[in-house]
């Protein structure tokens, strides 16, 4: 994989390759390994897919792993010209998708965080709690569950995702619900 990466810096740098810029005055963005998983990033034109698809040939030829175009998908911005989208996708031969879906257990966003996106978290501390629902505990043993279950489900998230301050008051207002021993009703966020 570190091999690949150099290939791309290659081009990136000889300015054949035009990466992602984030903000006008930001790194730009060109790739991004984890594990064996790979991203990466390019303006959306016919000749940047060639030079991708180029890349990854030429990976594939010389150190013998296969791209799985089962598991690889395209995505492109929303103000993308559809007959260019379906061009880059089939010329890649690629699927393209809409929804990037999740990475590691956390959405890949790509618009502004909204609470429904986040309703899942809801949904994972409401179903423990009504796992928890028969049980009777004292005040005590209340709070020792709800420290360390029901506070630690979201602390996952918030090392990389800043939550909605609809979705933090919803945890709070479940967290202090079950230590209080009031009844938790089923909703969503405001």
């Amino acid at each position: 994989m570190e091999r690949l990466g150099h290939a791309i810096r290659k081009v990136v740098t000889s300015d054949d390759w035009f990466p992602f810029q984030m903000a006008r005055h930001g790194v730009p963005l060109s790739h991004m390994f984890f594990g064996g998983d790979l991203i990466l990033y390019a303006k959306a034109t016919a000749t940047q897919a060639g030079l991708i698809s180029s890349i990854l040939t030429e990976f594939e030829y010389f150190f013998g792993h296969k791209i799985s175009a089962r598991k690889t998908q395209v995505y492109f911005l929303l103000n993308t010209d559809p007959e260019l989208r379906h061009a880059i996708s089939v010329s890649l031969s690629y699927q393209e998708t809409m929804d990037l879906g999740t990475y590691l257990g956390i959405p890949v966003l790509h618009h502004r965080m909204r609470c429904v996106d986040f309703d899942f978290l809801i949904s994972k501390m409401r179903s423990k709690l009504n796992g928890w629902a028969d049980m009777s505990l004292s005040l005590a043993g209340r709070i020792t569950l709800a420290k360390s279950v029901l506070s630690s489900i979201p602390i996952y998230f918030m090392q990389t995702t800043r939550l909605p301050s609809g979705i933090c008051s919803e945890i709070n207002k479940l967290v202090c619900g079950f230590v209080w021993g009031l009844v938790i009703v089923a909703g969503s966020c405001p």
